[in-house]
Protein backbone atom coordinates (compact mmCIF):
# COMPACT_ATOMS: atom_id res chain seq x y z
CA UNK A 1 0.00 0.00 0.00
CA UNK A 2 1.36 3.41 -0.98
CA UNK A 3 1.67 6.01 1.78
CA UNK A 4 1.79 9.73 1.05
CA UNK A 5 2.76 12.20 3.78
CA UNK A 6 2.12 15.92 3.48
CA UNK A 7 1.68 19.11 5.44
CA UNK A 8 -1.10 21.58 4.84
CA UNK A 9 0.65 24.02 2.53
CA UNK A 10 0.12 24.82 -1.14
CA UNK A 11 3.46 23.27 -2.10
CA UNK A 12 2.93 20.10 -0.05
CA UNK A 13 -0.61 19.60 -1.36
CA UNK A 14 0.60 20.12 -4.96
CA UNK A 15 3.34 17.52 -4.43
CA UNK A 16 0.83 15.08 -2.92
CA UNK A 17 -1.46 15.53 -5.93
CA UNK A 18 1.47 14.83 -8.29
CA UNK A 19 2.41 11.74 -6.27
CA UNK A 20 -1.20 10.50 -6.38
CA UNK A 21 -1.28 10.96 -10.16
CA UNK A 22 1.96 8.98 -10.53
CA UNK A 23 0.52 6.26 -8.29
CA UNK A 24 -2.72 6.22 -10.29
CA UNK A 25 -0.73 5.74 -13.50
CA UNK A 26 1.30 2.94 -11.89
CA UNK A 27 -1.91 1.17 -10.81
CA UNK A 28 -3.37 1.51 -14.34
CA UNK A 29 -0.21 0.08 -15.93
CA UNK A 30 -0.03 -2.82 -13.47
CA UNK A 31 -3.74 -3.57 -13.88
CA UNK A 32 -3.34 -3.64 -17.67
CA UNK A 33 -0.39 -6.04 -17.29
CA UNK A 34 -2.40 -8.25 -14.92
CA UNK A 35 -5.26 -8.43 -17.43
CA UNK A 36 -2.90 -9.27 -20.30
CA UNK A 37 -1.18 -12.05 -18.34
CA UNK A 38 -4.52 -13.54 -17.31
CA UNK A 39 -5.79 -13.38 -20.90
CA UNK A 40 -2.68 -15.27 -22.06
CA UNK A 41 -3.27 -17.95 -19.42
CA UNK A 42 -6.92 -18.27 -20.42
CA UNK A 43 -6.14 -18.38 -24.14
CA UNK A 44 -3.52 -21.09 -23.58
CA UNK A 45 -5.98 -23.20 -21.58
CA UNK A 46 -8.71 -22.83 -24.22
CA UNK A 47 -6.27 -23.51 -27.09
CA UNK A 48 -5.02 -26.74 -25.55
CA UNK A 49 -8.55 -27.99 -24.84
CA UNK A 50 -9.81 -27.17 -28.34
CA UNK A 51 -6.70 -28.60 -30.04
CA UNK A 52 -6.97 -31.95 -28.24
CA UNK A 53 -10.73 -32.35 -28.67
CA UNK A 54 -12.38 -35.50 -29.98
CA UNK A 55 -14.25 -34.35 -33.08
CA UNK A 56 -15.32 -36.08 -36.31
CA UNK A 57 -15.46 -32.84 -38.29
CA UNK A 58 -12.83 -30.28 -39.24
CA UNK A 59 -11.42 -28.85 -36.00
CA UNK A 60 -10.77 -25.34 -37.28
CA UNK A 61 -10.81 -23.55 -33.92
CA UNK A 62 -8.37 -20.70 -33.47
CA UNK A 63 -8.03 -18.93 -30.10
CA UNK A 64 -6.55 -15.46 -29.81
CA UNK A 65 -6.39 -12.53 -27.43
CA UNK A 66 -6.71 -8.88 -28.28
CA UNK A 67 -6.74 -5.67 -26.27
CA UNK A 68 -9.98 -3.80 -25.70
CA UNK A 69 -10.61 -0.45 -24.03
CA UNK A 70 -10.40 -1.63 -20.43
CA UNK A 71 -8.66 -5.00 -20.70
CA UNK A 72 -8.35 -7.97 -23.02
CA UNK A 73 -10.73 -10.34 -24.76
CA UNK A 74 -10.23 -14.02 -25.53
CA UNK A 75 -11.88 -15.11 -28.77
CA UNK A 76 -12.38 -18.60 -30.17
CA UNK A 77 -13.22 -18.64 -33.89
CA UNK A 78 -14.14 -21.43 -36.27
CA UNK A 79 -17.05 -23.49 -37.50
CA UNK A 80 -16.43 -26.12 -34.81
CA UNK A 81 -16.38 -23.78 -31.78
CA UNK A 82 -19.95 -24.30 -30.59
CA UNK A 83 -19.85 -28.07 -31.21
CA UNK A 84 -16.62 -28.39 -29.25
CA UNK A 85 -17.40 -25.95 -26.46
CA UNK A 86 -20.89 -27.29 -25.74
CA UNK A 87 -20.64 -30.86 -27.05
CA UNK A 88 -22.83 -32.79 -29.47
CA UNK A 89 -24.72 -36.01 -28.98
CA UNK A 90 -25.97 -37.93 -25.99
CA UNK A 91 -23.39 -40.71 -26.35
CA UNK A 92 -20.60 -38.53 -24.91
CA UNK A 93 -22.85 -36.12 -23.02
CA UNK A 94 -25.64 -38.07 -21.28
CA UNK A 95 -26.08 -35.21 -18.81
CA UNK A 96 -25.76 -31.54 -19.72
CA UNK A 97 -22.07 -30.80 -18.91
CA UNK A 98 -21.93 -27.08 -19.58
CA UNK A 99 -23.08 -24.59 -16.94
CA UNK A 100 -26.26 -22.76 -17.81
CA UNK A 101 -27.49 -20.49 -19.19
CA UNK A 102 -26.30 -21.24 -22.70
CA UNK A 103 -25.68 -18.32 -25.04
CA UNK A 104 -28.56 -17.38 -27.30
CA UNK A 105 -28.71 -19.63 -30.36
CA UNK A 106 -26.84 -22.54 -28.71
CA UNK A 107 -29.24 -25.45 -28.24
CA UNK A 108 -29.00 -28.30 -25.75
CA UNK A 109 -27.23 -31.61 -26.29
CA UNK A 110 -28.89 -33.63 -29.06
CA UNK A 111 -31.17 -30.79 -30.22
CA UNK A 112 -29.09 -29.33 -33.08
CA UNK A 113 -30.30 -29.74 -36.66
CA UNK A 114 -32.78 -32.58 -36.95
CA UNK A 115 -32.15 -33.78 -33.38
CA UNK A 116 -30.08 -36.78 -34.46
CA UNK A 117 -27.75 -36.17 -31.53
CA UNK A 118 -30.38 -37.74 -29.27
CA UNK A 119 -29.45 -41.06 -30.91
CA UNK A 120 -26.35 -43.03 -29.86
CA UNK A 121 -24.98 -42.71 -33.43
CA UNK A 122 -25.92 -40.85 -36.60
CA UNK A 123 -24.40 -39.99 -39.94
CA UNK A 124 -23.73 -37.01 -42.17
CA UNK A 125 -22.16 -36.49 -45.56
CA UNK A 126 -18.90 -34.55 -45.72
CA UNK A 127 -17.86 -32.14 -48.51
CA UNK A 128 -16.68 -35.02 -50.74
CA UNK A 129 -19.99 -36.84 -50.37
CA UNK A 130 -18.68 -39.59 -48.07
CA UNK A 131 -20.89 -40.77 -45.24
CA UNK A 132 -19.37 -40.08 -41.81
CA UNK A 133 -20.84 -41.98 -38.88
CA UNK A 134 -20.50 -40.17 -35.57
CA UNK A 135 -21.42 -40.39 -31.93
CA UNK A 136 -20.95 -36.64 -31.57
CA UNK A 137 -18.29 -35.26 -29.29
CA UNK A 138 -17.83 -34.53 -25.63
CA UNK A 139 -18.18 -30.96 -24.47
CA UNK A 140 -14.64 -29.56 -24.39
CA UNK A 141 -15.70 -26.43 -22.51
CA UNK A 142 -12.46 -24.70 -23.48
CA UNK A 143 -13.67 -21.20 -22.76
CA UNK A 144 -15.34 -22.24 -19.51
CA UNK A 145 -12.16 -23.94 -18.30
CA UNK A 146 -10.18 -20.88 -19.39
CA UNK A 147 -12.18 -18.79 -16.91
CA UNK A 148 -11.60 -21.41 -14.21
CA UNK A 149 -7.83 -21.36 -14.83
CA UNK A 150 -7.72 -17.56 -14.72
CA UNK A 151 -9.61 -17.61 -11.42
CA UNK A 152 -7.10 -20.12 -10.00
CA UNK A 153 -4.11 -18.01 -11.09
CA UNK A 154 -5.32 -14.46 -10.42
CA UNK A 155 -3.93 -14.10 -6.88
CA UNK A 156 -0.50 -15.49 -7.84
CA UNK A 157 -0.27 -13.31 -10.96
CA UNK A 158 -1.51 -10.20 -9.11
CA UNK A 159 1.19 -10.68 -6.47
CA UNK A 160 3.84 -11.00 -9.18
CA UNK A 161 2.65 -7.96 -11.12
CA UNK A 162 2.05 -5.58 -8.23
CA UNK A 163 5.18 -6.60 -6.28
CA UNK A 164 7.46 -5.10 -8.94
Amino acid sequence: MKKITMSLSDKSISEAIKELKRYEQWVKEKTALLCEKLAKIGAHEASVRFATAIYDGDNDVDVEISPIENGWVITARGQAVAFLEFGAGVYHNPVEPHPKPRPEGIVGIGEYGKGYGKRPMWGFYDESGDLVLTRGNPAVMGMWYATQEMEREILKIAREVFAK
